[in-house]
Protein backbone atom coordinates (compact mmCIF):
# COMPACT_ATOMS: atom_id res chain seq x y z
CA UNK A 1 0.00 0.00 0.00
CA UNK A 2 1.29 3.46 -0.89
CA UNK A 3 1.75 5.80 2.04
CA UNK A 4 1.35 9.53 1.40
CA UNK A 5 2.88 12.01 3.80
CA UNK A 6 3.01 15.78 3.79
CA UNK A 7 4.20 18.55 6.04
CA UNK A 8 4.46 22.35 6.26
CA UNK A 9 7.96 23.78 6.69
CA UNK A 10 8.96 27.44 7.27
CA UNK A 11 9.95 28.95 3.90
CA UNK A 12 10.36 32.65 4.68
CA UNK A 13 9.82 35.18 7.40
CA UNK A 14 9.12 38.92 7.43
CA UNK A 15 10.71 40.60 10.44
CA UNK A 16 9.97 44.21 11.37
CA UNK A 17 12.29 46.02 13.75
CA UNK A 18 12.11 49.36 15.52
CA UNK A 19 15.51 50.79 16.45
CA UNK A 20 17.10 47.43 15.74
CA UNK A 21 14.90 45.29 17.99
CA UNK A 22 11.73 43.35 17.22
CA UNK A 23 8.66 45.53 16.86
CA UNK A 24 6.70 42.91 18.81
CA UNK A 25 2.98 43.60 19.08
CA UNK A 26 3.44 47.13 17.67
CA UNK A 27 3.36 45.73 14.16
CA UNK A 28 1.05 43.45 12.19
CA UNK A 29 1.93 41.89 8.84
CA UNK A 30 -1.14 40.50 7.09
CA UNK A 31 -1.85 38.71 3.84
CA UNK A 32 -3.57 40.85 1.25
CA UNK A 33 -6.68 39.29 -0.37
CA UNK A 34 -4.65 38.74 -3.56
CA UNK A 35 -1.87 36.99 -1.64
CA UNK A 36 -4.42 34.74 0.08
CA UNK A 37 -5.33 33.38 -3.36
CA UNK A 38 -1.64 32.86 -4.22
CA UNK A 39 -1.15 30.97 -0.95
CA UNK A 40 -4.08 28.65 -1.65
CA UNK A 41 -2.82 27.94 -5.16
CA UNK A 42 0.76 27.20 -4.09
CA UNK A 43 0.30 25.37 -0.81
CA UNK A 44 1.43 28.16 1.52
CA UNK A 45 0.04 29.10 4.91
CA UNK A 46 1.10 32.04 7.07
CA UNK A 47 1.17 32.61 10.80
CA UNK A 48 1.58 35.90 12.64
CA UNK A 49 4.48 36.09 15.08
CA UNK A 50 5.66 38.99 17.26
CA UNK A 51 7.26 41.53 14.94
CA UNK A 52 6.14 39.94 11.71
CA UNK A 53 4.99 36.79 9.98
CA UNK A 54 6.20 33.34 8.94
CA UNK A 55 5.17 31.63 5.69
CA UNK A 56 5.11 27.84 5.60
CA UNK A 57 5.32 25.84 2.37
CA UNK A 58 3.58 22.51 1.92
CA UNK A 59 5.86 19.58 1.06
CA UNK A 60 5.28 15.91 0.32
CA UNK A 61 7.49 12.87 0.18
CA UNK A 62 9.10 11.74 -3.05
CA UNK A 63 10.96 8.57 -2.19
CA UNK A 64 13.17 9.45 0.73
CA UNK A 65 13.16 13.22 0.17
CA UNK A 66 10.71 16.05 0.69
CA UNK A 67 9.67 18.12 -2.32
CA UNK A 68 7.34 21.14 -2.75
CA UNK A 69 3.67 20.24 -3.12
CA UNK A 70 3.49 22.79 -5.95
CA UNK A 71 6.53 23.59 -8.06
CA UNK A 72 7.18 27.16 -9.23
CA UNK A 73 7.23 27.48 -13.02
CA UNK A 74 7.12 31.29 -13.05
CA UNK A 75 7.67 34.11 -10.55
CA UNK A 76 4.85 34.66 -8.07
CA UNK A 77 4.16 37.59 -5.75
CA UNK A 78 3.07 37.58 -2.13
CA UNK A 79 1.65 40.99 -1.18
CA UNK A 80 1.39 41.83 2.51
CA UNK A 81 -0.26 44.71 4.34
CA UNK A 82 1.73 46.35 7.14
CA UNK A 83 0.14 48.02 10.14
CA UNK A 84 2.22 49.86 12.77
CA UNK A 85 0.79 51.18 16.02
CA UNK A 86 4.10 52.57 17.37
CA UNK A 87 5.17 56.08 16.34
CA UNK A 88 8.11 55.83 13.92
CA UNK A 89 9.98 58.67 12.23
CA UNK A 90 9.25 57.37 8.72
CA UNK A 91 5.67 58.65 8.75
CA UNK A 92 6.47 62.13 10.06
CA UNK A 93 7.27 63.40 6.55
CA UNK A 94 6.81 62.30 2.96
CA UNK A 95 3.58 63.51 1.39
CA UNK A 96 2.98 61.85 -1.98
CA UNK A 97 1.64 63.35 -5.22
CA UNK A 98 -0.17 60.24 -6.43
CA UNK A 99 -1.92 58.88 -3.34
CA UNK A 100 -1.83 58.28 0.40
CA UNK A 101 1.70 58.10 1.82
CA UNK A 102 2.69 54.55 2.80
CA UNK A 103 5.76 52.41 3.30
CA UNK A 104 6.49 50.32 0.20
CA UNK A 105 9.24 47.74 -0.25
CA UNK A 106 9.99 44.62 -2.26
CA UNK A 107 12.82 42.12 -2.69
CA UNK A 108 13.74 43.11 -6.27
CA UNK A 109 16.85 44.89 -7.48
CA UNK A 110 16.65 47.67 -10.07
CA UNK A 111 17.29 44.99 -12.69
CA UNK A 112 14.37 42.91 -11.40
CA UNK A 113 16.55 40.28 -9.70
CA UNK A 114 15.05 38.47 -6.72
CA UNK A 115 16.95 38.52 -3.37
CA UNK A 116 20.08 39.93 -5.01
CA UNK A 117 21.32 41.35 -1.68
CA UNK A 118 20.97 38.07 0.21
CA UNK A 119 23.49 37.80 3.05
CA UNK A 120 23.55 35.11 5.74
CA UNK A 121 20.02 33.98 4.78
CA UNK A 122 18.65 37.50 5.27
CA UNK A 123 17.43 40.11 2.79
CA UNK A 124 17.17 43.74 3.82
CA UNK A 125 14.11 45.27 2.18
CA UNK A 126 15.28 48.87 2.58
CA UNK A 127 17.95 50.70 0.61
CA UNK A 128 19.63 51.93 3.81
CA UNK A 129 19.91 50.46 7.30
CA UNK A 130 16.57 52.06 8.25
CA UNK A 131 13.45 52.84 6.24
CA UNK A 132 13.81 56.13 4.36
CA UNK A 133 12.97 58.01 1.17
CA UNK A 134 13.57 55.02 -1.10
CA UNK A 135 10.66 53.23 0.58
CA UNK A 136 8.15 56.06 0.40
CA UNK A 137 5.19 54.92 -1.67
CA UNK A 138 1.71 56.07 -2.56
CA UNK A 139 -1.49 54.05 -2.19
CA UNK A 140 -4.15 54.73 -4.81
CA UNK A 141 -7.47 53.44 -6.05
CA UNK A 142 -7.56 52.01 -9.57
CA UNK A 143 -8.15 55.54 -10.86
CA UNK A 144 -5.21 57.86 -10.26
CA UNK A 145 -5.69 61.60 -10.63
CA UNK A 146 -3.27 64.38 -9.74
CA UNK A 147 -3.38 68.14 -10.26
CA UNK A 148 -0.36 69.78 -11.86
CA UNK A 149 0.70 73.31 -12.75
CA UNK A 150 0.27 73.82 -16.50
CA UNK A 151 3.60 73.83 -18.27
CA UNK A 152 5.58 72.14 -15.46
CA UNK A 153 5.67 68.70 -17.11
CA UNK A 154 5.78 67.27 -20.60
CA UNK A 155 5.34 63.48 -20.15
CA UNK A 156 3.40 61.15 -17.83
CA UNK A 157 4.92 57.65 -17.62
CA UNK A 158 4.08 54.47 -15.74
CA UNK A 159 5.46 50.92 -15.66
CA UNK A 160 4.59 47.80 -13.68
CA UNK A 161 7.12 46.57 -11.12
CA UNK A 162 7.83 42.91 -11.89
CA UNK A 163 10.50 40.26 -11.46
CA UNK A 164 12.97 39.38 -14.18
CA UNK A 165 13.72 42.73 -15.81
CA UNK A 166 14.02 46.47 -15.14
CA UNK A 167 10.77 48.42 -15.14
CA UNK A 168 9.34 48.80 -18.65
CA UNK A 169 7.35 52.03 -19.04
CA UNK A 170 4.41 50.84 -21.10
CA UNK A 171 2.46 54.06 -20.52
CA UNK A 172 3.98 57.19 -22.07
CA UNK A 173 1.44 59.99 -22.39
CA UNK A 174 2.35 63.50 -23.52
CA UNK A 175 1.29 66.32 -21.19
CA UNK A 176 0.08 69.47 -22.94
CA UNK A 177 1.40 72.83 -21.74
CA UNK A 178 -2.18 73.82 -20.85
CA UNK A 179 -2.94 70.59 -18.97
CA UNK A 180 -3.77 70.94 -15.26
CA UNK A 181 -4.42 67.30 -14.38
CA UNK A 182 -2.92 63.88 -15.17
CA UNK A 183 -4.56 60.53 -14.58
CA UNK A 184 -4.31 56.79 -15.03
CA UNK A 185 -7.01 54.11 -14.99
CA UNK A 186 -5.55 50.69 -14.12
CA UNK A 187 -8.90 48.90 -13.78
CA UNK A 188 -8.10 46.95 -16.96
CA UNK A 189 -4.35 46.66 -16.31
CA UNK A 190 -2.37 44.24 -14.08
CA UNK A 191 -2.85 45.27 -10.46
CA UNK A 192 -0.05 45.92 -7.98
CA UNK A 193 2.86 48.34 -7.75
CA UNK A 194 3.93 50.70 -10.51
CA UNK A 195 6.62 53.30 -10.92
CA UNK A 196 4.92 56.52 -11.97
CA UNK A 197 6.81 59.53 -13.34
CA UNK A 198 6.09 63.10 -14.32
CA UNK A 199 8.91 64.34 -16.51
CA UNK A 200 9.75 67.98 -17.08
CA UNK A 201 11.56 70.77 -15.26
CA UNK A 202 11.46 69.16 -11.79
CA UNK A 203 10.65 65.46 -12.35
CA UNK A 204 8.43 63.53 -9.93
CA UNK A 205 8.89 59.78 -9.42
CA UNK A 206 6.87 57.64 -7.03
CA UNK A 207 6.11 53.99 -6.38
CA UNK A 208 2.33 53.73 -6.52
CA UNK A 209 0.36 50.70 -5.34
CA UNK A 210 -3.09 50.39 -6.88
CA UNK A 211 -5.24 48.53 -4.37
CA UNK A 212 -8.88 49.47 -3.76
CA UNK A 213 -9.22 47.43 -0.55
CA UNK A 214 -5.95 48.54 1.02
CA UNK A 215 -6.74 52.15 0.18
CA UNK A 216 -9.95 51.92 2.19
CA UNK A 217 -8.18 50.48 5.23
CA UNK A 218 -5.75 51.82 7.82
CA UNK A 219 -2.82 49.99 6.22
CA UNK A 220 0.50 51.77 6.74
CA UNK A 221 2.51 49.83 4.20
CA UNK A 222 2.70 47.32 1.39
CA UNK A 223 5.40 44.64 1.20
CA UNK A 224 5.85 42.56 -1.96
CA UNK A 225 7.85 39.33 -1.79
CA UNK A 226 8.67 37.79 -5.17
CA UNK A 227 9.56 34.11 -5.48
CA UNK A 228 10.80 32.14 -8.49
CA UNK A 229 12.09 29.16 -6.53
CA UNK A 230 11.45 27.45 -3.20
CA UNK A 231 14.52 27.48 -0.97
CA UNK A 232 13.69 24.63 1.42
CA UNK A 233 16.61 25.64 3.64
CA UNK A 234 16.99 24.45 7.25
CA UNK A 235 16.00 27.96 8.37
CA UNK A 236 13.46 30.25 6.68
CA UNK A 237 14.81 33.14 4.64
CA UNK A 238 14.23 36.40 6.49
CA UNK A 239 13.08 39.65 4.92
CA UNK A 240 13.95 42.47 7.30
CA UNK A 241 12.75 46.04 7.78
CA UNK A 242 14.07 48.43 10.42
CA UNK A 243 12.24 51.62 11.38
CA UNK A 244 13.79 54.44 13.36
CA UNK A 245 11.90 55.95 16.30
CA UNK A 246 13.28 58.98 18.16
Amino acid sequence: MDVYAWRYQPEFRIGVLINGTSAGDAVKVMLSPAAAVVCRNYGVITRAVPGGLIAYMRQHRSGVTWVPAVELTQPITFTFWLSISHAVDFFNTGERRFGRHIFYANNLSAAGLIDSNLAANSVRLTAAATAGNAERGALSTFLLSADIVPGDYNTFRAGKIAAGAPISFTINDPVAVTQSNVGLDVSMLPKGAYEVRLEGGVPVQEHVVFDQQANGSTTNGIIEIYKDAWHMAPQPREYRINFLST
